[in-house]
């Protein structure tokens, strides 16, 4: 149980968890070179870990707990620039339900080397995974939000500092536009937001802010139970327009990522863009289905980013580029 893992074993460790997540974003590693592709795996890994924890049936306060010591565990081996070679576990919180717990050491033994191996290597920030484990404490104290800039904070740690810390694996030339790669975070996260209100709403969670559905005549109830009115058209489509912005902000990001980084940025950028003009087509329908892109948008996007001819013949910026009102068009950016 305390023997030491090899860096290589522990990129095994992280590759098996990102595979049996059978997520799309796992199957866009495959666009990076190995290297890459291994320190994905095993930042995926700990942020798969980090959601499983805050997902768990544990009660509130016990998942808190486990975050908090997840959240030291990150710190102690990912900060410390005279690390040691050892895994250093701190002592957890007591009385906790035993087999759980062990798991979550064994899990932490299996996928910190490559996490630290693959931060140092390209110099992943650390405040950026520490922030990502933020984001999942703070969906276990917090169901609503009072105004956009609430959102725009949550957002921020569940889903831009997760970008950033790709960029880093991606590379990319310095200076990085900072604010176009949070915007493209926030989009990201806003667009599930979009997606995901009538899920949310079944578990009691409210992530539009109440700033904005009461503009519309909307109140708490009303999201909870969505009609589809037009007072719900309105809302949805005053997000999705905010959404765009932070989409075109986002592709700034395009020239100083790094040439074997590109694809991938692509493929995420260009599928939730997708996801969003699908919900632009019929914004009341978020209210009764959770809206998903069909199997020929996904066929189309992975063929596009898999094979190079179709790569290099897409459209930089996107067609999407530039589409929200008041938005200039785009001026032409260098292909890779």
């Amino acid at each position: 149980m305390n023997e030491e893992i090899s860096v290589a074993a522990s990129y095994r460790f992280a590759r098996r968890i990102s595979r049996r997540s059978g997520s799309n974003f796992y199957r866009s590693f495959w666009l990076l070179p190995r290297g890459k592709r291994q320190a994905m795996c095993s930042l995926y890994a700990f942020a798969r870990i980090t959601d499983d924890i805050g997902d768990c049936d544990e009660p509130t306060a016990i998942r808190g707990r486990w975050l908090e010591w997840w959240r030291q565990t990150i710190a102690i081996n990912l900060i410390n620039e005279n690390q040691p070679s050892t895994i250093a576990l701190p002592e957890g919180p007591i009385g906790e339900e035993p087999k759980w717990a062990a798991r979550l050491h064994q899990q932490a033994r299996e996928i910190l080397p490559a996490l630290r191996h693959a931060s140092t290597q390209y110099q992943i920030p650390s405040r950026y995974l520490l922030e990502i484990i933020d984001g999942v404490l703070a969906d276990q104290q917090k169901t609503r939000f009072d105004t956009y800039e609430q959102l725009e904070h949550y957002c921020y740690l569940v889903a831009a500092a997760v970008g950033l810390a790709c960029l880093h694996i991606w590379e990319f030339e310095e200076p990085l536009p900072y604010e176009a790669a949070v915007d493209c975070g926030l989009a990201f996260q806003l667009t599930n937001v979009l997606r995901d209100v009538v899920e949310d709403a079944k578990r009691g969670r409210i992530y539009l802010p109440r700033q904005h559905y009461e503009q519309h005549g909307l109140c708490e109830d009303d999201i909870l139970t969505l009609r589809r009115d037009d007072r719900l058209r309105c809302l949805i489509q005053d997000e999705i327009e905010r959404a765009k912005r932070l989409f075109d902000s986002g592709w700034r990001v395009w020239d100083s990522v790094h040439p074997d980084g590109r694809p991938m940025f692509s493929m995420m950028w260009r599928t939730y863009r997708r996801l969003l003009t699908r919900i632009e087509e019929d914004p009341t329908r978020i209210a009764i289905r959770r809206i998903t892109l069909s199997q020929s948008d996904r066929i189309g996007i992975v063929s596009q980013h898999f094979w190079p001819p179709s790569f290099r013949r897409l459209p930089v910026p996107p067609v999407e580029v530039g589409q929200s009102p008041g938005q200039a068009e785009p001026k032409e950016t260098t292909r890779p």
